[in-house]
């Protein structure tokens, strides 16, 4: 009988023990509401593609069993997919636990602040962030509580990219956007009139105002003939002028050399009449210019060319005297030197010079598309260098024409910077580089080069030699420089930095930098500067407006947006910047 008291009493006391521990877990579990949470910021963030989580547990006095372990498991869900990533788990401990976690003393409570980072992906925009807290005390365990603490994650930072095809465009893209950012094309000016001279000089035999046949019949004449015809056949050419300047060499008396002139001019002028009457319109522009009896300038030109031995003395001569009379005089007293001018300068004095100048008209855009797809061959170099920057040309013809170019002109550094360009739309990144390299071995100098370069960079993943390059070409003065590197800045979570490498120009990714670093009534100036129909526009303005609790502002502008751009409604309704107006009428009423 003893022994079953015995027995009895230690089941007694048994029970009671685990009892008393299973009453102290199942008391933390019935106040779990009594346990404070918050999490910092809220909603939570995204940065430079990471998500930190700090969030604080606070128990309230008498809380917290003596003797119990409560692992706290935090845990982000989402609510569009099946999608949940727990975190590592924290554990805290009663006072009376010989153990080395965070201890919270029963009678004052206590807190504890959990923090960790997790990658973000897209399912977790619209999300719960969750905590699990789960007591245990000696063998027993029981689930505490299941807490919801935090609503989505904000992920403005991501609207960079965006910001790319609102600013300028999107390039060079690869599956992951990363390769995005703004090339540069060399600035090419269209090509307007241009002019191009034909000539033919005529020489006459001393003293004489006529021209012998011989001088009539030779192969120049003739060339000079076929040049002006397939001028006046050119639909795009216009015979602008002709003109006859007849000269005399400055030997001989002045009023003889005057008659020489004139009888010369009348010579040359009915010459060309006479040689050129079977080219249709030239007959009537061909005129007679007004010249100098002698030709003291044409004289000193074919002096400094010759290789007379005494030139220099003849040119002193010249410098020290403006009188014809005296400088005749003072150069036939030098008489080898005379002789020679004689035979070698002199000859070429006695002349008219027959000069057709040939407009070339402008070429429409449509003329030049149509050369470049067809007849690449009649471009000339400018035009084809311009031709290729169209944005009516399609990127295909412009690598064929840059092709051609670069062969034709390998000296010119804007032909491979262009073609580069054109081979990073076409995301041919390799040839794109090719090109760019030999840019750089014409010119190491130029900014756009580095930038395209860059982007190449950015394109393969290769983030620190994208800034090496970005760096350069920035430093050579490319404003599109800075603005990759704000790119980057904000990719990297660097708002600040990215607000100064954006510089002054107002862009769409300026203002959200400045926004990212907290500067809203930065953001919103800027963002009201830039000039896009473009609905992301009016995207971001609501942001604004929402950080600075405008609802009005929200609205309206949302609804301008999706006006613009019906696809941003969907985004909206899972962007947290927005989730104070989630239940409100007039927020549920243009999202659905």
């Amino acid at each position: 009988m003893k022994k079953v008291t015995v027995n009895y009493l230690a089941l007694m006391i048994a029970t009671a023990f685990v009892a008393g521990g299973c009453n102290g877990l199942k008391k933390m579990a019935d106040n779990a509401n009594s346990i404070g949470r918050s999490i910092t910021p809220n909603p939570l963030e995204m940065h430079a593609g990471k998500v930190p989580v700090s969030i604080t547990v606070t128990f309230p006095a008498k809380y917290f069993d003596k003797k119990a372990y409560l692992v706290c498991t935090p845990s982000v869900k989402s609510e569009t997919t099946s999608d949940e990533t727990k975190m590592k788990p924290a554990t805290l401990q009663g006072e009376k636990v010989k153990d080395n976690n965070t201890v919270i003393p029963f009678k004052a409570g206590g807190s504890y602040t959990y923090q960790d980072t997790i990658d973000y992906s897209d399912p977790y925009r619209r999300s719960d962030l969750m905590l699990s807290l789960k007591a245990t005390k000696g063998s027993e365990t029981v689930d505490v509580a299941d807490i919801k603490i935090g609503d989505g994650i904000n992920v403005t930072p991501l609207l960079v990219e965006e910001g790319l095809k609102v600013d300028n465009g999107t390039v060079g893209q690869t599956a992951d956007s990363k390769g995005s950012a703004r090339t540069v094309e060399a600035k090419i000016a269209k090509p307007t009139a241009s002019y191009e001279t034909k000539d033919l000089t005529m020489y006459y035999p001393m003293q004489k105002a006529a021209l012998d046949k011989k001088e009539q019949k030779k192969a120049d004449v003739a060339t000079f003939v076929s040049n002006v015809q397939a001028a006046a056949n050119d639909a795009n050419t216009k015979i602008k002028s002709i003109e006859v300047a007849s000269y005399a060499s400055p030997d001989g008396p002045t009023d003889m050399n005057e008659n020489l002139v004139d009888g010369r001019g009348k010579a040359g002028e009915k010459f060309a009449k006479e040689t050129l009457k079977k080219v249709e319109g030239t007959s009537d522009i061909i005129t007679r210019q007004t010249t100098q009896a002698e030709d003291w300038e044409g004289f000193k030109k074919e002096a400094e060319a010759s290789d007379l031995k005494d030139k220099d003395l003849i040119l002193r001569v010249l410098s020290m005297y403006s009188d014809p009379d005296v400088r005749e005089r003072e150069i036939k007293n030098i008489s080898a030197a005379y002789n020679g001018l004689k035979t070698s300068v002199l000859p070429k004095l006695r002349r008219s010079e027959i000069k057709a100048v040939l407009e070339t008209k402008e070429k429409t855009e449509a003329e030049l598309i149509d050369l470049a797809k067809n007849d690449k061959d009649k471009l000339s170099q400018d035009e084809a260098l311009y031709t290729s920057t169209l944005e009516n040309l399609d990127v295909d013809t412009k690598i064929a024409l840059l092709n051609d170019y670069t062969a034709k002109y390998p000296n010119d550094w804007r032909g491979f910077n262009n073609l580069g360009v054109n081979y990073i739309k076409n995301n041919d990144l390799n040839n794109a580089k090719t090109a760019l390299e030999s840019a750089k071995a014409v010119d190491a100098n130029q900014s756009a080069i580095y930038n395209n370069l860059g982007v190449i960079d950015l394109a393969n993943g290769d983030t620190n030699a994208a800034k090496e390059d970005l760096s350069k070409a920035k430093n050579l003065g490319s404003d599109e420089a800075g603005y990759n590197l704000g790119v980057i800045n904000i990719r990297e979570g660097e708002y600040a930095k990215a607000v100064a490498n954006f510089g002054q120009t107002p862009t769409f990714n300026k203002s959200l930098a400045e926004l990212l670093n907290k500067n809203t009534s930065g953001a919103s100036s800027t963002i009201d500067a830039v000039e896009s129909e473009d609905g992301w526009v009016d995207y971001l303005k609501a942001i604004v407006a929402a950080k600075n609790n405008n609802e009005d502002g929200v609205i309206s502008n949302l609804k301008s947006a999706f006006k613009k751009n019906a696809d941003l409604k969907e985004y909206a309704k899972l962007d947290v910047e927005f989730i104070r107006y989630f239940e409100e009428d007039s927020f549920k009423a243009i999202v659905d």
